[in-house]
This record gives structure tokens, sequence and C-alpha cells, in this order.
């Protein structure tokens, strides 16, 4: 009978293990239609006055605030990375401070190819592992 609850407590505990270091789908951690904001670019904290979102409206889409314009585009999973793809956005001017997160913003988001959630935070991952971009709920 010992045999039998220990063998049966092994099982479980493996069954456990598998789930536990199984991956999960990137995607998912991003949530369809939870909007997060944007609180660093490339190491450098985004100011307080200027608003970056990002959010999934739907499976596959990715849209928000990039500092001044809104945006929207797809983004999926490809052989394991992540891959963003072109951004559409409106074409407005706004002031220096806000196009420069903007671009920055811009220029990073395509090089992301991993999500992992940290604490609250979301980070985004390039190839080599480094957080290009960190965001929270």
């Amino acid at each position: 009978m010992r045999v039998a609850v220990l063998a049966l407590a092994l099982i479980a505990l493996a069954a456990c293990k598998e789930d536990a270091t199984a991956p999960a789908d990137p995607l998912a951690l991003i949530g369809t239609g939870t909007e997060w904001t944007v609180t660093e670019i490339a190491g450098t904290a985004v100011p307080a006055a200027v608003k970056v979102t990002l959010l999934s409206p739907e499976p596959g889409m990715l849209a928000g605030t990039s500092g001044c314009n809104r945006y929207a585009g797809r983004i999926e999973t490809r052989e394991g990375a992540l891959h963003v793809g072109a951004l559409a956005g409106t074409r407005m001017m706004c002031p220096p401070d806000q196009m420069q997160v903007e671009q920055a913003f811009h220029s990073t988001i395509g090089t992301v190819t991993a999500l992992r959630q940290t604490g609250p935070a979301l980070d985004f991952t390039d190839a080599t592992g480094k957080v290009v971009l960190r965001a929270t709920r």
C-alpha cells in the first residue's frame, strides 16, 4: 500500500514539474484587452509626462500610443521567437520630448523577440535576452 501511495506521489510531482517548466505562450502574457504602460525603453525611463502604452485588442494584434501618436500592427510567434510587424500610425507632431520617446519606442519594438513576466512588470527582450522595453499594468 505504501509503495502505491509513494508511486502516485512521485507521478503527481513529475506532472507538476512538467507544468512549471512548460513554456507559456508569450503572447498570452500581454493578454487580450489589457493595457500596459511602457515605463522603460532601451534602459531609459519614459518621462512621466509622456504616455506610451501597448495592448493586444485581439490575438495577433498590437496597438497603443507611442508617445505622441497611436499605432497598430501585428505580433506573432515564429520559430519560438516573437516578431513584431511594421506598425502603422497616426502622423501628428508633438513637442520634442514626446517625439524623442516615440522615435525610441518605434526603433526598439522591432527588436523584441521574447516576453517574460518579472513581478508586476512585463519585460520585452531582444535576441540576446536584454530587456529593451518594460511595461506595467
